[in-house]
């Protein structure tokens, strides 16, 4: 890999899987109005414009018999959930109730008799969740006319159905697509000998740590999709560990959002800035992280955050311990 000759301040970037150029052909506005859904595989076509390597974005799609009359777009512009129902209520419950009765009268605004659901998982791996099987059964159950639920991204979509006989739902994943679509995300994604490799493991961070050469001054960020991809591979000075744990937790967080990322490691032949990584992890703004030293033919792994694998997902473990914080604070508060 060539690498540019910087000062030794300065953050590398080696592999970036979607370079910021990506962001105007996914900006572009889709008109879908008078267009006829006689089938799923209508459905999947229309879609196909929607996915997106980046964030998680809902829509409903609101059908007047087979036309459609008008969709909705909800996002939080994270790579792995989206606040479907965006009304201020004192509860979850509340909160709930207010998103399905505001649906509710703009199908009748609208004239719709009948609607789908749509969303996109920007891992790559279009496969239904418990959670998405969740948030369909509810949104089914209060809001009538429910046609079926797709879920896209790449070369795959999985679709979310009622099973009339069984009177629940059932998911049908992964279903190759035959169309090709107007944009297409995975084109996005940057071809590299980077993008081909998984983290599933410390060993398996320690083989490319091997592969790639790097100065002494400097460290190792990977980040990674939720079906642990690469995504993003920076070399970091080893002065920017120096910085708060916030700032460097903002820091990462961010180039999560911007690749698509749900986990971050950070990899270090330099003992001071492991041992700082290791308070991120803790803080949760880093899935896991490791010191390693290179032999002649392998690196080997010197010390690790804890006894097994972390691989936390940073947006579930940032919000978590932030919840924790706060919690700590009101205790602290009342005393």
């Amino acid at each position: 890999m060539q690498r540019v000759s910087l000062n030794k301040n300065q953050i590398i970037t080696l592999y970036n899987a979607i370079p910021e150029e990506s962001d105007e052909k996914m900006k572009k506005y889709i008109n879908l109005r008078d267009i006829k859904i006689n089938s799923r595989e209508d459905l999947v076509r229309v879609c196909q414009t929607f996915r997106n390597p980046k964030y998680e974005t809902f829509r409903i799609i609101y059908m007047r018999d087979n036309n459609i009359v008008n969709y909705e777009t909800i996002t939080s512009r994270l790579p792995n959930s989206c606040d479907i129902f965006k009304v201020k209520a004192k509860t979850a419950f509340q909160k709930n109730i207010k998103g399905y009765q505001n649906i509710s009268r703009r199908m009748y605004r609208l004239g719709a008799n009948g609607y789908y659901l749509q969303h996109n998982h920007p891992s790559g791996n279009a496969k239904a969740s418990i959670n998405d099987m969740w948030v369909t059964q509810e949104i089914d159950e209060n809001i009538k006319g429910f046609k079926g639920h797709i879920i896209v991204d790449h070369g795959t979509y999985s679709w979310i159905e009622k099973d009339i006989e069984k009177n629940t739902l059932k998911a049908i994943n992964n279903i190759n697509i035959e169309s090709i679509p107007n944009l297409d995300s995975q084109e996005l994604i940057k071809d590299d000998p980077l993008m081909h490799k998984k983290i599933n493991s410390r060993n398996d961070l320690a083989r490319i740590m091997y592969d790639i050469k790097h100065s002494n001054h400097y460290s190792c960020l990977v980040l990674t999709s939720a079906i642990n991809n690469i995504r993003l591979f920076q070399e970091v000075p080893n002065t920017f560990i120096n910085m708060s744990h916030r700032q460097i937790g903002g820091y990462i967080k961010n180039r999560c959002i911007d690749t698509g990322s749900t986990r971050a490691f950070l990899a270090t032949t330099d003992r001071p800035f492991f041992e700082r990584a290791k308070d991120l992890v803790e803080l949760g703004y880093l899935s896991d992280c490791l010191a390693y030293t290179v032999t002649k033919d392998k690196a080997e792994i010197v010390d690790v955050a804890d006894s097994e694998y972390v691989d936390q997902d940073i947006f579930t473990s940032i919000k978590a311990n932030d919840e924790l914080r706060k919690e700590e604070k009101w205790i602290e508060k009342v005393r």
